[in-house]
């Protein structure tokens, strides 16, 4: 990519960024002792999550089985280091589901079976109960 192009990408990207309320905004993890993560993304009542069952690897995604709206949708989601990234909007289950996923990997240290995982690896590895 020419610099020109990074510029005004770059440009498009600040743009954009001053629409996005930060305050709706938030990111949380939970790691655990044997390398297992957690991350939700959230912004307003939406948000996804993503499991990692060990540090360095790919992990797992949510997916939301009801989305019913555009294949191209996002959700912009603004990181704690400030930057802005953006997610399929059928990745995104509501915020209180989000929530209670996150406190149940806390509490069990284990992902929780009721989310729609993707295994972003392609290893062929599933979450089950």
């Amino acid at each position: 990519m020419d610099i020109e192009k990074q510029r005004e990408r770059i440009k498009k990207n600040l743009e954009k960024s001053k629409l996005v309320d930060r305050s709706k905004c938030e990111e949380i993890w939970i790691r655990k002792e044997d390398s297992q993560a957690m991350c939700a993304l959230i912004n307003g009542d939406l948000g996804w999550l993503m499991y990692l069952p060990r540090d360095g690897g790919a992990g797992f995604s949510s997916r939301n089985l009801d989305y019913q709206g555009p294949d191209d949708a996002v959700i912009e989601y603004f990181l704690d280091n400030g930057q802005l990234d953006e997610y399929p909007a059928s990745w995104a289950l509501p915020v209180g589901d989000v929530r209670r996923a996150i406190r149940e990997f806390d509490a069990e240290g284990k992902p929780p079976t009721w989310v729609s995982w993707h295994n972003d690896s392609g290893d062929g590895t599933e979450i089950s109960g």
